[in-house]
Formats: C-alpha cells, sequence, structure tokens
C-alpha cells in the first residue's frame, strides 16, 4: 500500500479540534488528483498556533511537516504566515467527501455538513480562524463569525447550531454575511469557549473579553 493510502483512526477529541479547522481557515486538499488520498492544511500567521496543530496532528500519529513564516502575497505590507500539512491520507479523503461539493464546472467548494454538531472544542478553533471581538471604546461590543464564503441556508442552518448546540441566540448580518452574537448574549458565549490555550495565549488571547 502507497503511503499516502494510510488510514488513521482518529480520536473522538481530534475530530472535535478538526471541525472547528474546517469551519475556519483549514482545508482538505487531494493535489496529487486522487480520490483515494487528501491531506489537511492550515495556515496562521502565528507560529505558536501553528505549533500548537502540529501538536494535536503528532498525538494522532499524522505525520505532518510545519513552515515558519512563509511569504503570504509579495506585496509590499504583504504579512507572514506559517503553515502545517499533513501527508496524503485516505482518511482525509474520507472527510473531503463530507465537506467538499463539486460544481459541474469541476470548482471544488467547502460545504457546512449537515450533521454539524457543535461542542466547546469545535467552537473553540473556529473561533481562532474565523472569529473575532469587537470592541467599542475598549468594551466588548459582540463576536463576529466570518461566514461569507457559505450559502444562504448554510448561515442560517449554523445560526440554528449555535441555539440548538449551546442555547445562544445568534444574529445574521446579511449586508457582511457574518453571525454575530450581540453584547447581551457575550456572557453566555465566553462562558461555553474554552479559555485561550496557554500555548498561544500571548499572540491570540485579545480575542477574549
Amino acid at each position: 500500500m502507497r503511503e499516502f493510502f494510510k488510514e488513521r483512526n482518529l480520536s473522538d477529541g481530534f475530530m472535535e479540534n478538526f471541525t472547528g479547522f474546517m469551519l475556519g481557515d483549514g482545508y482538505l486538499s487531494n493535489q496529487n488528483k486522487s480520490k483515494h488520498s487528501a491531506q489537511l492544511c492550515m495556515r496562521n500567521k502565528f507560529p505558536n498556533y501553528i505549533y500548537y496543530v502540529s501538536k494535536l496532528l503528532t498525538a494522532e500519529d499524522v505525520e505532518h511537516i510545519v513552515k515558519i513564516n512563509d511569504v503570504k502575497g509579495n506585496f509590499k505590507g504583504s504579512g507572514f504566515s506559517s503553515t502545517v500539512y499533513t501527508k496524503f491520507y485516505k482518511t482525509f479523503a474520507d472527510l473531503e467527501r463530507k465537506w467538499y461539493e463539486t460544481r459541474d464546472d469541476g470548482t471544488h467548494f467547502k460545504i457546512v455538513p449537515v450533521d454539524l454538531k457543535l461542542t466547546p472544542i469545535s467552537l473553540l478553533q473556529w473561533y481562532i480562524g474565523d472569529g473575532y471581538l469587537v470592541n467599542l471604546h475598549g468594551k466588548p461590543e459582540r463576536v463576529q463569525f466570518c461566514t461569507d464564503r457559505y450559502s444562504d441556508e448554510e448561515i442560517q442552518f449554523l445560526r440554528d447550531c449555535f441555539e440548538r448546540d449551546f442555547g445562544i441566540s445568534v444574529q445574521i448580518d446579511w449586508c457582511r454575511r457574518r453571525l454575530r452574537i450581540p453584547k447581551r448574549y457575550l456572557g453566555d458565549f465566553f462562558e461555553v469557549l474554552p479559555e485561550c490555550p496557554q500555548d498561544f495565549n500571548n499572540v491570540l488571547g485579545y480575542k477574549w473579553a
């Protein structure tokens, strides 16, 4: 069996993290053009977070490569990002079929699985990737999640998942295609959200109220 056809029996704990990765900036790639394997890729401008993801992958015996400070863009003022990407695994090909669809023109695009269930851990990773805290005059005003890549139906479904899984009422900002947790529910949100892990608290702790 070729190396990239290996399978991994991923733990439930890792799969909670994985769900958050995929709702945020994580993506599955099948650049080898094979339907039998894919790789997980994560990108973040903070190396501490990438090293944290690397530890999660190591615990699952998933081989991967970490690249620190890849230039993101070639224009003046462009930022730097760091990346972790795994080797190709059959396990990720199975997950790719769950998280992606292919249009008639061959375009590959991410979807929200119909069996999605949010947990505090998946919320943590999603918040790190695509969530942010909005402050007004130095005080927390609301939390928002970027959901512009998703369809109207998927955005509504994600809103409903907050209510179903956490009992938190979430608004939709249709102009910017964002999910929004208003000020009156911030306490409930941060009670559900785990504390910022110490591995990267020094660079991402600002997201917490």
